[in-house]
């Protein structure tokens, strides 16, 4: 065994000119390359392989979770339509204003047809519902109604008026018999419909 103390040029000679010692200096120089390599290649090759493996892991995990959204927007979206599509049939039972009239003439129809003999028809003011958000969607439209009928007939109208494609709601019906003709009582309702506030 050679100390590092003992070693100078004359020793170095000797060492190389060994067959044997020249075959371990040089697999000694190829193990110490190797290592080198080692260290600069291969490790952080393989430490950058790992990195990218695991943000390739995370960017799977993200696209999941997006394509997942995704999905659910669109069925969110096939909801909205759907909505969209019962909100019109709704607005059916919602007209406008201007269909106020028509709507006072289909309910002298009603009545007719039910057996109700209308005294008088008489609409209030229209009272708007403003939302939180401010806007008016709606207004409330109450129509006095004062009447004669009987008990049946009187349920016949209500009956045919809940068929009907407006929006109806009766409030304060009051039945009064009549002496002077007791199967035609007087009747006073009144009714609240909905317009649209639009």
């Amino acid at each position: 065994m050679i100390e590092l103390k003992d070693l100078n040029a004359a020793k170095i000679k000797e060492l190389i000119s060994d067959e044997g010692m020249r075959r371990y200096i040089i697999a000694g120089a190829i193990a110490l390359a190797g290592m080198v390599y080692a260290m600069t290649c291969i490790i952080p090759g393989t430490l950058f392989f790992l990195k990218t493996g695991k943000e390739a892991a995370e960017m799977r995990t993200q696209i999941e979770s997006v394509s997942g959204r995704v999905n659910r927007i669109d069925g969110m979206t096939e909801a909205l339509d759907k909505i969209k599509t019962e909100l019109e049939g709704y607005s059916e039972g919602l007209p406008g204003q201007k269909d106020i009239p028509e709507f006072l003439e289909g309910l002298a129809s009603i009545a007719k047809v039910s057996g109700v003999n209308i005294i008088s028809i008489t609409p209030s003011e229209l009272r708007s519902a403003q939302e939180s958000d401010g806007k008016i969607y709606y207004a409330e439209m109450p129509i006095r109604i004062s009447a004669k009928s009987g008990y049946h007939q009187l349920a016949q109208f209500i009956s045919n008026l809940e068929k009907g494609s407006r929006f109806v709601s009766i409030e304060d019906l009051r039945i009064q018999y009549n002496e002077g003709s007791p199967r035609q009582h007087d009747i006073s309702m009144t009714l609240k419909t909905y317009v649209s506030g639009q």
